[in-house]
């Protein structure tokens, strides 16, 4: 009996650590938030940033909700412990023999000059039997046309041998300063980035991490420069109580219908409050993305050799133990067809989206929360955090892989009685 206290104890300490951990993001959130929107206004600007501004969402049976966006980054321990890019730039051309490979750069506009440098100088190539690697040097990539860029940098992305163009640093603001907002970065940093950058579909991109460590002044500048690089938008919402709201309706939405009653005692003392009050989504979601919801993932979390992805976070949803099974794509898809029943909008909590090409393959997954936020992994690199987001946003930033569809599946829970 008191090792079953003292388990019961443990959980209650744990808990109460998750729950602090989110009061203290959505402090810091609404702070940073309130003080963008105090300086805009300041500023009289007539067009103010996005970041500056607070959105509703469409009514709906999930109540009242409002949200607004914020740009997290990975916590200093983290960027301590991963491998910072090297200050030389590299392109890998997987299967490439040199003329194909100078005809290519040439057609993308490359300069002549730096062509021929880059394949005939024996210290900026590296010729093997199974890849060409280019070491083009800082300036020469500084000097990149927009077009040759794109060009090159769209054949680069092919091979996950070239890692921050595979995996760019997506960009989802109208621009980088808004991206960047107040955060303390050189202005000739910022510039640099903002030249450097470029679209993939609707989504600016920055790719070129070597170069932007080149610009540090020392380790901790480099550190704080790759830091940077996890920065991404996410979003953080409320719901609002009331006690003109149909707590019944709210109660039933929010546990799926009463099948995750565990939210249905935070939501009862939020109606009771005189003239009603908010709470954060993060605290309505079930246990598992809660306590990943703003956070990064840490290596301890690849004892698989695979980092959690996008699949391992939709089908872990509603797991309190989360399976690494779902790490596998057909295991994954199995569990679909299994668990899952197709449904068409309008979706519900908790249903999964799944991203399909025109062939019917799944190129991503999130959940849905409600209107058009979702809850998302985009991508499974350690700079890929667990976040809210728009749903269009999602989508962005998988239209250039051929997204054609997006499919709903709703979990068969009468299969799990």
């Amino acid at each position: 009996m008191s090792e079953v206290r003292g388990r019961a104890a443990c959980r209650r300490v744990w808990h109460a650590a998750f729950v602090a951990l989110h009061l203290l993001i959505a402090a810091g959130a609404v702070g940073a938030f309130a003080f963008y929107a105090r300086r805009a206004a300041a500023e009289g600007a007539a067009e103010r940033s996005p970041n500056a501004r607070v959105y509703a969402c469409a009514t709906g049976e999930w109540g009242r909700v409002s949200w607004h966006y914020i740009h997290i980054e990975a916590p200093d321990w983290i960027v301590a412990d991963t491998l910072l890019p090297h200050s030389q730039p590299s392109w890998c051309f997987p299967g490439a023999t040199l003329e194909p490979l100078r005809a290519f750069l040439l057609n993308a506009g490359a300069d002549p000059a730096a062509v021929a440098r880059w394949l005939h100088d024996r210290r900026a190539i590296l010729q093997g039997p199974e890849s060409i690697i280019l070491f083009p040097s800082v300036a020469d990539v500084e000097a990149l046309g927009s077009a040759v860029r794109v060009a090159i940098y769209r054949e680069l992305a092919k091979s996950p041998l070239n890692e921050y163009h595979a995996n760019p640093i997506y960009i989802l603001d109208s621009s980088i300063d808004d991206w960047i907002g107040l955060r303390n970065v050189r202005p000739d940093v910022r510039e640099m980035i903002t030249r450097l950058s470029y679209r993939r579909g609707d989504v600016l991109c920055f790719s070129d991490l070597s170069v932007l460590m080149s610009y540090a002044h020392g380790d901790a500048e480099a550190r704080d420069l790759a830091k940077l690089g996890t920065r991404r938008r996410a979003v953080m919402a409320y719901l609002q109580v009331g006690p003109n709201d149909d707590f019944e309706a709210l109660a039933a939405y929010w546990s799926v219908a009463y099948r995750r009653k565990d939210v249905l005692p935070i939501l009862s003392s939020i109606s009771q409050l005189p003239g009603g009050g908010q709470i954060g989504l993060s605290h309505l979601i079930p246990a598992q993305p809660r306590k990943l919801i703003y956070t990064y993932p840490t290596l301890d979390l690849a004892t698989t050799g695979r980092l959690p992805d996008c699949h391992w976070t939709t089908f872990n949803f509603f797991s309190f133990h989360p399976q690494n099974i779902y790490l596998d794509l057909r295991l994954a898809a199995n569990r679909l067809l299994e668990g899952y029943t197709k449904v068409p909008p309008p979706y519900k909590y908790g249903d999964a989206l799944i991203f399909l090409n025109a062939e019917g393959d799944a190129l991503h997954s999130c959940t849905y929360l409600c209107d058009e936020l979702v809850f998302t992994k985009n991508g499974e690199t350690i700079s890929a955090p667990w976040i809210i987001s728009e749903l269009q946003d999602v989508r962005r930033l998988y239209s250039p892989l051929g997204v054609a569809a997006i499919q709903g599946f709703r979990r068969r829970w009468e299969q799990e009685r």
